[in-house]
């Protein structure tokens, strides 16, 4: 099924992903059920150098490191669980990001994305301002189909070489997702991870 990128907070629709750091449009809204952005408790957080988030729950973990056998780009590190889902781990003090970080946790053996093509992909995305994830489709049950053409710049140039069946981490600064001014539920120059599955391409 086609759907569109909806990030969705407190249950209300957010917003679209869409290219550059302009303003997007959304009409994802969120069907889990779930509250998105599900936080830990501030004094929790401040005592513990990680936070654990799990992108079917959206539930967090404070932790004292991230997990040993996972992916980690920056101040992110991602596994997928026994579930098939993914938790991100970011560190509690992380620094805003000045670079995209692209890191494959898994390659995939697929046809490979290239710039301009439609992706179906299962994602989920952690903003480090406010430590919670703030949409996941792992919640839905059903991955989105979209251009890549009108998403961030972040997933434009970090999609790109992914191939099907591969699984890849993002770390992306607030320059190149929602810039100065943010949006709904995401800070002014917010640094952004994103686990992301691509299934599928065309």
């Amino acid at each position: 099924m086609n759907r569109t990128l909806v990030l969705a907070a407190g249950g209300a629709a957010l917003l679209v992903l869409t290219a550059g750091c302009g303003q997007q449009t959304d009409d994802r809204v969120d069907t889990s059920g779930e509250t998105a952005g599900a936080s830990i408790e501030s004094q929790v957080a401040a005592a513990t150098p990680y936070v654990t988030l799990d992108c079917t729950s959206l539930q967090g973990m404070p932790v004292d490191e991230p997990p040993a056998s996972g992916t980690t780009v920056g101040s992110a590190t991602a596994i997928f669980q026994p579930n098939g889902a993914p938790a991100l781990t970011i560190a509690t003090g992380a620094q805003p990001a000045t670079e995209l970080g692209i890191a494959d946790i898994t390659e995939g053996e697929g046809a490979e994305a290239q710039t301009g093509d439609t992706i179906t992909v299962n994602y989920c995305g952690v903003g480090y301002g406010g430590q919670t994830v703030f949409d996941s489709s792992w919640t839905r049950g059903e991955p989105a189909t979209f251009p890549l053409s009108g998403l961030i710049q972040g997933w434009q140039e970090g999609i790109p070489g992914m191939k099907v069946g591969g699984q890849r981490l993002l770390e992306i600064p607030g320059s190149l997702a929602y810039g100065e001014t943010g949006t709904q539920g995401i800070g002014p120059d917010e640094t952004l991870a994103f686990v992301i599955q691509l299934e599928s391409i065309g």
